[in-house]
């Protein structure tokens, strides 16, 4: 599996919610799909989440408008810096999410994640407090917070 730097954080937020029902869908198919064992490569480029997101173009995310996949990038960027990977690297979901819990606390997300329209809900802020308090060793699940995402688009 392939997935951009920043989204190993987005994942650790999405409760059902997206940019549109097909996005939507993807990401339950691609976290669904996520277990201690799957090899990841972490990229800091569009992966398979962003392929269904309507906010992709060819020059990349558009979310706030045209060059917000420079911005993107520094996220990746940052991310990867902090878990101590390089772009390109595969490793597997349990050492990403140890690496999360390791090096990641719920409010470095105000400088990883400033600009994204889903950090004021607090869905992926929550579920970080909540994996303090949980342990999953890399083991079944594909988040750090063990409740199941909600069904609402």
């Amino acid at each position: 599996m392939r997935l951009r730097a920043h989204n190993l954080l987005c994942i650790q937020g999405f409760v059902g919610k997206g940019y549109s029902p097909e996005f939507v869908a993807n990401m339950k198919l691609v976290v669904g799909g996520l277990r201690g064992t799957t090899e990841v490569t972490v990229l800091d480029e569009p992966d398979s989440l962003c392929a269904k997101c309507p906010n992709l173009k060819a020059n990349g995310c558009t979310l706030h408008g045209e060059g917000t996949e420079k911005g993107i990038v520094a996220q990746d960027r940052d991310v990867l810096a902090r878990l101590g990977l390089r772009a390109g690297e595969t490793v597997t979901w349990g050492a990403i999410l140890e690496r999360i819990r390791a090096n990641v606390r719920p409010d470095d997300l105000d400088d990883i994640c400033g600009s994204c329209p889903w950090l004021p809900l607090g869905h992926c802020r929550s579920s970080m407090y909540g994996a303090r308090h949980t342990s999953m060793n890399g083991g079944p699940g594909a988040r750090l917070h063990c409740t199941e995402p909600d069904t609402l688009q």
